[in-house]
Parts: structure tokens; sequence; C-alpha cells
């Protein structure tokens, strides 16, 4: 049994635990879309702020209601479902008779779409709010990266199009030419109930095989600790 581990080490790539730190270092890779909250499409039950400059109370939350629409001063309500962040600030912005630079709209609480995390991600399988159309890598991070055991040479992306009615789309993501060699080609940018899989290595996936005895040698060996001992990587 421990030359079945010992073989299993020798036998994994060496560049998971490198590429894992390479995803929560790289914190301002060139794929990095700015401004990405400016294109997010506002729905309800989405929870905005509206700063004017003083002629609104700015420290209101305002929320999309049922009706598309956003309440102001007055029992006035503008209507904000489907439109950006700018865009409703140009709205208020003439509202109240305002230059567009003195009115600023952004997002408090995401609460209308979603995407969808399974497999070896930080914090385990969820649903997260979806913040815009930010790629793969900038949603790693902001997740806090994966799980001790990711494959990340099998990382997809998965849009099912069950709203507009036409066949899913598979997307492959190559997490190693993204972070080592800026190939961006697969950093795919994320749309609204996107769904993200994050795939187990083979050292990881055998690992609860071994007898309890043996378990704490494979660890050091290959690096994986198993959550409820150590939810980290060890080193290279």
């Amino acid at each position: 049994m421990l030359a079945l581990a010992l073989g299993l080490t020798a036998g994994c790539a060496a560049s998971g635990p490198r590429l894992a730190k390479a995803l929560m270092a790289d914190r301002d890779p060139a794929a990095h879309g700015a401004d990405i909250e400016d294109h997010y499409i506002v729905h309800c039950p989405d929870l905005l702020e509206v700063d004017t400059a003083g002629r609104l109370d700015d420290n209101v939350a305002r929320p999309v209601g049922a009706d598309s629409r956003i309440p102001l001063a007055d029992g006035g309500r503008l209507h904000a479902d489907g439109l950006t962040t700018p865009e409703i600030a140009r709205a208020v912005a003439d509202w109240l008779g305002l230059p567009a630079e003195q009115v600023h709209v952004g997002v408090i609480e995401y609460n209308s779409q979603e995407l969808y995390l399974f497999g070896e991600v930080a914090g385990g399988e969820r649903p997260i709010p979806y913040q815009g159309p930010e790629t793969v890598l900038d949603l790693l991070q902001r997740i806090g990266g994966v799980a001790p055991g990711a494959a990340l040479g099998n990382v997809q992306v998965v849009r099912s199009h069950v709203a507009d009615g036409t066949s899913p789309e598979l997307f492959q993501v190559d997490l190693k030419a993204i972070l080592l060699c800026d190939d961006q080609k697969t950093n795919v940018r994320l749309e609204p109930f996107d769904q993200i899989y994050i795939g187990q290595t083979k050292r990881s996936s055998l690992e609860p095989l071994l007898p309890p005895w043996l378990q704490p040698l494979y660890e050091r060996l290959t690096g994986i600790r198993r959550v409820g001992t150590s939810n980290v990587a060890g080193p290279d």
C-alpha cells in the first residue's frame, strides 16, 4: 500500500500546486476587465445605492421592485430593470435635472442572478451572486480559489441556455495557459446562471481508499490535506 501511495505521487503532474498558487497570486492579470459592474444588467430584486451629491437621501438603499422601478423622492419611481448602472445614473440625472457626472449608481446586493459552482471549489459547491461579465479567472479569485485536490486542467463552464431554448454550450478552460502563458483564449466571460465545474485530481479521489494510518503520510507526500484537517494545499 505504501508503494501504491508513492507511485501515485510520482505519477502526478507537479504543476497543480504551482497553478493554485499562481491563481491567487495573479491579482491583476491583463485579462481582467475594467468596470465589470458597469456592464451588469440590473433586475428585480437587486438593491441599489444612488449618490446624487445631496439632492436625494444618499444613504437609502433602493430596491428594484416588481414594477421594474426604484423609489426616488416624493413618491417618484424610476425604471431600472434591464438597465446598467450607468444607464440608471443618466436617467436619475435627467429626472433631477443634474449633470450626469454628479450622479453615481451602484449595486449594494446582487439578488437577481446567480452562478453555480460545482466540484473542487474553495468553500464547497454552492450558488453565488452573478456580479457582471467577469472572467473565469476573476471568479475563481473572488471566491478564494480552489479546494485541495482540484484538477486545474479540468475546468469547464456549462451555459445551459434554458431561458432562450437553444442548445447548451460547453467551454473548456485552460487555466495553465491563462496563468502561465498569458493565453486568454479560453478565459471565458461568464453570463448569468452559468455553471462552473472544477474537476478532482486522481490522487485526491483515491485518498479515501487508503487506510487511516497511511493517509497522513499520503497527505505529506502529495501536498493535499483533507477538508476538516487543513483546507490548504502544501508546498510544491
